[in-house]
């Protein structure tokens, strides 16, 4: 099956196919007068030219007739109809002459199944596998970070990406969070494209000018900046790979997040190494953010086992509420009732909502703290606070409540045996038998000269280690026949007679 047929036959579209009137307050006539047609909306965003009416005809009136239902709420089920893709292939960004920014994307319907999305990328984008998932979670608009604060995030958040092979997931769009992921990834995500996995999902009917996107395996320029008087939102062009998630509406914000959720958990279940039985574990990386980004980390923290969150400290509204309620509660999990009276009033006055919906915010903000331990706050002001890279992948061992062999085996896939050695391979680990011997033998094999050595360092003797039976595995590894390390291996042992006398 060719790319082309293969992705029509995997991934649709939806478009809105009957009209229901987002207003109650019709204006009644009959037939559809001008009125009607350029101020009256469907439920879905578009008015009435802007429909499909392939398959059935405009509405003749917006007044119910006899028998018809006034109250008909507008669904994605009962009112979009699906078909096949006819938006995907290569976007080439025209703003960045510094440097070649071209992203692959595909339309997809919000109904999509993660698996499929999965294959998508393996296979027909060639992202290479993940070994970490970042999903970065916050403001949609735009927001301004403190210099130390943007510093830690664009460097930190990059850092942990290349140095252990995640893939970043964002919005995609050109303002808020995930613009500011675009500038770090301009900063400090060098040139290899192939290394550049931040994928961006995005609603497809928020888009600046998404019709220019139509075609079937097309290459298409793009001018991310945007008309300043659209509420339509602009593509970040330093974002290597687009998801445009359809529901069939028109400029409404929020249907991909629970297709990106889906494909999180999917992600998860895959091995994060052949030779490893240990899931890709899954960091959220929070960044200001409004109202939702608090439900947002109620739902990773509570979910089981939880997603740990990893959350900037002065980044501004939900951040360092969480920040603020995270200290507080530090001691007895419990908030004093002066401080309670005045946290609803701060969080009333950083929404800019009432005293209920405060109230209900500060319930989900508590309820967040229920989990506490899944939530790690990082303060850029703080002198003595490690580096942010280091503290976001310490945060993805620590906050799944992994066994210390299942946190070795993600330092190893990841090769950075400086966590391994901060973090897993510490005083008084209770280790299972065997577990060391097992994680010296994926060392070998997968080459992590580091971890050799620090398993070393903390008392693993290579004369107890590799028995015959072991240098039988060792030998027939495909490692073993072509990087001739065994070779070298054994010369060493010779020579220390650790093997032979």
């Amino acid at each position: 099956m060719s790319r082309k047929s293969w992705i029509e036959e995997s991934f649709s579209k939806r478009e809105c196919v009957k009209f229901i009137p987002s207003s109650r307050d019709l204006h009644r006539c009959i037939p559809v007068c001008q009125v009607c047609q350029n101020l009256i909306r469907c439920s879905c965003g578009r008015l009435i030219g802007e429909h499909s009416w392939q398959e059935s005809l405009p509405p003749i009136s917006l007044y119910p007739g006899p028998g018809q239902d006034l109250e008909e709420d507008w669904t994605i089920e009962l009112h979009t109809k699906a078909s096949p893709t006819n938006a995907y292939g290569t976007i080439d960004f025209q703003d960045t002459a510094t440097r070649v920014c071209r992203a692959k994307y595909v339309r997809v319907a919000v109904d999509s199944k993660p698996e499929v999305l999965y294959q998508l990328m393996l296979r027909e984008w060639q992202m290479e596998r993940p070994k970490l998932l970042l999903t970065v979670q916050g403001g949609s608009e735009n927001f301004t970070l403190p210099l130390k604060v943007k510093q830690a995030f664009s460097k930190g958040l990059i850092t942990a990406a290349l140095s252990t092979g995640a893939w970043i997931l964002t919005d995609g769009i050109n303002t808020g969070v995930s613009k500011y992921v675009g500038e770090a990834v301009k900063i400090f995500g060098g040139h290899n494209l192939r290394k550049r996995n931040t994928v961006g999902f995005t609603p497809w009917g928020v888009i600046d000018n998404n019709m220019d996107l139509i075609g079937r395996d097309v290459f298409r320029p793009y001018q991310p900046l945007g008309n300043p008087l659209s509420k339509r939102a602009c593509l970040n062009g330093f974002h290597s790979h687009f998801l445009l998630v359809d529901d069939g509406t028109l400029g409404k914000h929020g249907c991909q997040q629970g297709l990106r959720r889906k494909l999180e958990k999917h992600i998860h279940l895959q091995k994060i190494h052949p030779r490893l039985n240990q899931g890709v574990p899954v960091v959220c990386v929070v960044v200001e953010g409004g109202p939702a980004i608090v439900s947002a980390v109620l739902d990773y923290v509570s979910n089981v086992p939880p997603v740990p969150v990893f959350v900037f400290e002065g980044s501004g509204r939900a951040a360092d509420l969480l920040a603020f309620l995270h200290k507080q509660t530090s001691i007895d999990r419990y908030l004093d009732a002066d401080i309670k009276e005045g946290f609803l009033v701060r969080i009333g006055e950083v929404f800019g909502v009432e005293t209920a919906e405060a109230s209900q915010l500060c319930s989900l903000l508590l309820q967040c703290m229920d989990h506490r331990e899944s939530i790690t706050i990082f303060d850029s002001e703080s002198e003595d606070q490690t580096a942010p890279d280091a503290a976001i992948l310490t945060t993805s061992l620590k906050g799944t409540k992994a066994s210390p062999a299942e946190q070795l085996s993600m330092a190893l896939a990841w090769d950075r045996a400086d966590i391994a050695q901060k973090d897993v391979l510490v005083y008084g680990q209770h280790w299972k038998v065997g577990s060391l011997e097992q994680a010296m033998l994926d060392a070998l094999v997968m080459d992590r000269v580091s971890f050799v050595k620090l398993l070393i360092d903390n008392g693993m003797t290579m004369n107890r280690f590799l028995t015959v039976d072991r240098l039988e595995e060792l030998y027939n590894t495909p490692q073993g026949q072509t990087d001739r390390f065994l070779h070298h291996l054994v010369e060493d042992a010779k020579q220390n007679r650790l093997l032979f006398p």
